[in-house]
């Protein structure tokens, strides 16, 4: 590995973010401290911020003004961009990052069950126009600061463009999204693959998304054959890289499981792209 992606919520203590710390969070002290720590080991670290959907992990119950739905930001609203813009300035300034992922991935309403849990009466999806804003802004803001744009890929692939995948791993099947909105992207945005759980050994949205100018990173969780059959084909397709993500375990300090997926994942990612 030469990257960490951390994502970044009230468990740090920054002066920007729309709602209090955590009572636990770290402090700016103690985070430059760990920042200096892996680059000292070699490591790049990138920051990730949940923007336009997942707003339970920024902006919360802080901004009812400011929301599309209950977990989807509006990007009509021009002071959601005071908000975005003022975090990113701080982590830039702590940071010196090369890039920002922007998350923007499972936005709410992309299938029945996800509509049923984030949505509540009256409430809808966010439609696709608004999505590609949101991305063109953001985007804009920090080439202007030149750091590069990475976000996931599940809302920029769809069943009818990849029907050798299964239906539920792809979420940009509602209109607008999918190919329809990855057309509208900039080339230079880096892709977040994702795929966690798949028994195919065939993962041509990473291909297609890296024959249209995009470098891809293909993404895994913790399944074993999906980390050795994306990882071999992610690099015969020149992916720009493999990612391993840990989630929910860091969370409940499952350290043992985190090891098993880093140590498996590097082993694996080694193999392919560097042996």
């Amino acid at each position: 590995f030469n990257t960490v992606v951390v994502q970044l919520a009230n468990g740090l203590n920054l002066d920007s973010f729309p709602v209090a710390p955590h009572k636990d969070a770290w402090d700016k002290a103690a985070f430059s401290e760990w920042l200096e720590y892996a680059k000292t080991h070699g490591m790049n670290v990138i920051p990730e911020i949940k923007l336009l959907s997942k707003q339970n992990k920024m902006l919360q119950k802080s901004r009812p003004d400011l929301m599309f739905n209950g977990v989807t930001y509006d990007p009509r609203n021009e002071e959601v961009y005071e908000i975005i813009f003022k975090l990113i300035d701080e982590l830039i300034s702590i940071m010196h990052p090369t890039a920002i992922h922007i998350g923007h991935d499972e936005v709410a309403g992309f299938r029945p069950y996800s509509a049923k849990k984030y949505l509540r009466s009256g409430e809808v999806m966010i439609p696709a126009d608004l999505f590609l804003k949101d991305v063109l802004l953001v985007h804009y803001y920090l080439s202007s600061k030149s750091v590069d744009t990475w976000m996931w890929g599940d809302m920029l692939i769809a069943e009818e463009e990849f029907s050798t995948i299964p239906r539920n791993k792809l979420h940009g099947s509602k209109p607008g999204y999918g190919k329809v909105l990855r057309d509208q992207l900039p080339r230079d945005i880096v892709i977040c693959d994702w795929h966690y759980k798949q028994d195919e050994t065939e993962f041509p949205t990473l291909s297609v998304m890296q024959s249209e100018g995009f470098r891809v990173i293909g993404a895994t969780f913790r399944k074993e054959d999906t980390i050795q059959n994306f990882s071999r084909y992610a690099s015969d397709h020149g992916a720009y890289g493999m990612m391993a993500t840990s989630w929910f375990l860091v969370s409940r300090r499952e350290w043992d499981k985190v090891d098993r997926i880093i140590s498996y994942s590097g082993e694996v990612f080694q193999k392919d792209f560097l042996d």
